[in-house]
């Protein structure tokens, strides 16, 4: 009681004294405190393999939040953003005007491995609830972020004995001791069971054909994209496409040892299925596909952003996909939209940017009626709307 009491006290005066070092500007409201929500927040994990500088509910940087991320502030709901480091550049690399970026060790590595990257965003809610007193989490995550928000649970679920965490503070201990709760979990366009392009990644010369067979063109060339990336990306970048190649059936793979994690969490899986075969042609509208062709959203199945077997005989690649029993839980809202994987593909097939799951405005409506509709069966209380 007496510890409890101790870390409520320090949040408090950590949130007085964040109120004197921010006041209100032309980039933020008042900061909001904890109690106002009954110690509630959204916390928002972005895609993997670029940086993703920490926001706050009342600051961002110069440039905005991105459009989904506002949409869900502009519900009322207080959103922080998980900051995302690489090898090669700083969480608010490109951008200006940022909020001060908390500790290294509560940011991610957007190119590390899941396990490894979910304890730093467990440290990153740690951080939340020492310093402002959050105690209950809804995690966001897009893309690989979604993946990221998994390992995140799975992190709180099965911390480490406390004999073999090392001396010294640990915000991911303080999280763990505070008894933080994350009991939702929304993922957008998240690579669940892999995708085809990693494998092209992995052997250009063997899968890239084969993809080019199975999936089309433009599919097979997304994962020539991506080699660069993992080239120049540092020594982190493989463990991404690693982990985006497809489930198969294997004791030891990461989705294995994910069976339970997810029981007593509300999932929420959002999928885009812009694409089939002819994704990207002018001359071949995208409704035009043939009836019951696998389809995407110009980088990932949507049995992989679903967490579903293959609606048909899997082609080669992958040739097969394991969804481990009791990795989900029993109840999951699967949501499909017509849009593509983000801007940037929106971009690399010549498409409106609104036809990214992230501008979307289908997309953003059910985002948003997703997260605020579990504060409204908690009768959590909202923010007044900016």
């Amino acid at each position: 009681m007496q510890k409890s009491m101790g870390k409520s006290a320090i949040g408090i005066l950590f949130g007085v004294l964040l109120m004197l070092a921010f006041p209100a500007g032309a980039n933020s409201n008042l900061p909001v405190t904890a109690a106002q929500t009954h110690g509630r927040a959204v916390v928002v994990i972005e895609g993997g393999g670029s940086p993703h500088a920490f926001t706050t509910p009342w600051h961002a940087c110069s440039g905005g939040r991105p459009t989904y991320v506002q949409a869900l502030v502009n519900a009322g709901l207080p959103v922080f953003t998980a900051p995302g480091y690489g090898n090669l550049y700083p969480s608010t690399f490109g951008k200006e005007g940022c909020p001060p970026q908390p500790p290294v060790e509560v940011q991610w590595n957007t190119g590390a491995y899941p396990t490894q990257a979910g304890q730093a965003v467990l440290a990153f809610l740690g951080y939340l609830n020492a310093t402002y007193g959050y105690t209950t989490f809804d995690l966001v995550g897009y893309s690989y972020g979604g993946i990221v928000a998994r390992a995140t649970i799975a992190a709180l679920k099965r911390p480490p004995p406390k004999a073999s965490v090392a001396p010294g503070f640990s915000y991911s201990r303080w999280a763990v001791d505070a008894g933080i709760r994350i009991p939702t979990l929304t993922t957008i366009a998240t690579p669940h069971l892999g995708t085809p392009a990693a494998d092209v990644i992995a052997d250009p010369s063997r899968y890239h054909p084969l993809v080019d067979k199975a999936w089309g063109r433009q599919f097979a060339d997304a994962g020539l994209g991506l080699i660069p990336y993992e080239r120049d990306g540092g020594a982190g970048a493989h463990l991404i496409t690693e982990t985006f190649g497809h489930a198969k059936p294997s004791p030891t793979s990461w989705d294995v040892q994910q069976v339970g994690v997810l029981d007593d969490v509300a999932v929420t899986l959002m999928a885009g299925d812009y694409c089939g075969r002819s994704c990207g042609d002018a001359n071949t509208p995208p409704d035009s596909t043939p009836q019951g062709e696998l389809r995407h959203d110009g980088s990932i199945p949507v049995y992989s952003q679903l967490i579903l077997p293959c609606p048909q005989v899997c082609p080669t690649p992958p040739g097969s996909v394991y969804v481990p029993p009791g990795m989900l839980p029993n109840t999951v809202v699967r949501k499909v939209f017509p849009v593509l994987h983000s801007v940037y593909e929106a971009k690399r097939l010549a498409l409106p940017a609104i036809l990214s799951i992230s501008e979307d405005p289908a997309s953003l409506n059910f985002l948003v009626s997703t997260v605020r509709g579990a504060w409204e069966t908690a009768r959590t209380p909202l923010l007044p709307r900016p």
